[in-house]
């Protein structure tokens, strides 16, 4: 069978590489044998292969954060699973054609949902729905603000948010981006500036906005602060722009604003198997519904991994980049 591995930090599209390695066959008693059907790239991927992932994978490495598989085999202790189910791994190294699963890591799906959206199931939409749920108490009227907004997981905040009654401002980079997250929700549509906070207050009517959610770092939460009321929650969850969050001591002493990060998988391993399992089955019922649905630009063989990750960097990308081992 095909994997994906690198065995050197480096650029993604120079270090990773589609190698094939021995079938899997036979799981164990309770173990699950299944074809992976597709899987996202996402940032976490791409920054694991360059070596500037918060926690380095031991080289040589396969990677993919999350996918969704079709069960080929069972061990003979397995009673919740069997041939043909679709189900949701809740571990990692995804970039292959089949994988082996314990039981206990699989979380069973509809069959009748479309798989590339179920792909995006594990990270994306579990990150937005935590981070609304989970951090600052949100009623239907209240503002949140939010960088990225045209992100995965930005587009998951919108979607969610909007059925909650949440109110979103949404900063992107590009302004022709405002018509398409409008059309799913987002209430304001703006870009980054030094008179952000004025603008926001503006558009706003000096509405109150008590949580911030950042996948950029760097400066732009100096401008994001400004727009924030005191002892607010900026909760940062990603580092698009490379660079270290900067923040005033106005902002932190005076203002008494909260940075905290999150990071979905401690989240996964204190939940129990009940609270995993009832998150994600409600936020299938969403896919299901149409009521949560990513954009795909492009889907790639695994042989084409060189390109799938080169393609994922685009700075113009308008969707995700999706893999399918099995074809």
């Amino acid at each position: 069978m095909k994997i994906a591995q690198f065995s050197n930090y480096g650029k993604p599209d120079e270090v990773i590489d589609c190698i094939d390695v021995p079938d899997l066959d036979i799981p164990g008693e309770n173990e699950v044998l299944i074809d992976v059907l597709a899987c996202p790239i996402n940032p976490a991927d791409v920054l694991n292969i360059e070596g500037k992932y918060g926690v380095k994978a031991k080289l040589p490495a396969r990677l993919g954060a999350e996918c969704v598989g079709k069960v080929k085999k069972v061990g003979h202790l397995v009673k919740g699973f069997k041939e043909g189910d679709i189900v949701l791994p809740l571990d990692r190294e995804n970039w292959v054609q089949q994988k082996i699963v314990d039981e206990k890591n699989l979380i069973m799906l509809p069959n009748d949902i479309d798989p590339i959206q179920l792909s995006m199931l594990k990270v994306n939409p579990a990150t937005a729905y935590l981070m609304l749920k989970k951090y600052v108490k949100l009623q239907p009227g209240d503002w949140i603000i939010q960088d990225a907004a045209n992100s995965g997981v930005g587009q998951c905040i919108i979607r969610l948010a909007k059925m909650e009654g949440i109110k979103t401002i949404n900063i992107v980079r590009r302004k022709e981006l405002a018509s398409d997250l409008k059309d799913i929700g987002a209430d304001l549509v703006i870009q980054d500036s030094p008179s952000m906070a004025s603008e926001v207050k503006e558009l706003t009517n000096g509405g109150d906005i008590k949580l911030a959610i950042d996948a950029v770092g760097g400066d732009i939460i100096l401008r994001i602060g400004e727009c924030l009321v005191e002892e607010a929650t900026i909760l940062n969850y990603g580092l698009l722009s490379g660079k270290n969050i900067e923040m005033t001591s106005y902002q932190t002493v005076f203002k008494r604003l909260v940075l905290t990060g999150f990071w979905l998988m401690p989240w996964l391993q204190k939940m129990n198997r009940k609270e995993i399992f009832d998150m994600y089955n409600y936020l299938a019922s969403l896919i299901e519904s149409k009521k949560l649905y990513v954009p795909i630009e492009e889907t790639y063989s695994l042989e084409e991994i060189k390109k799938a990750v080169k393609h994922s960097a685009a700075y113009n990308r308008s969707g995700k980049i999706i893999i399918t081992p099995n074809g």
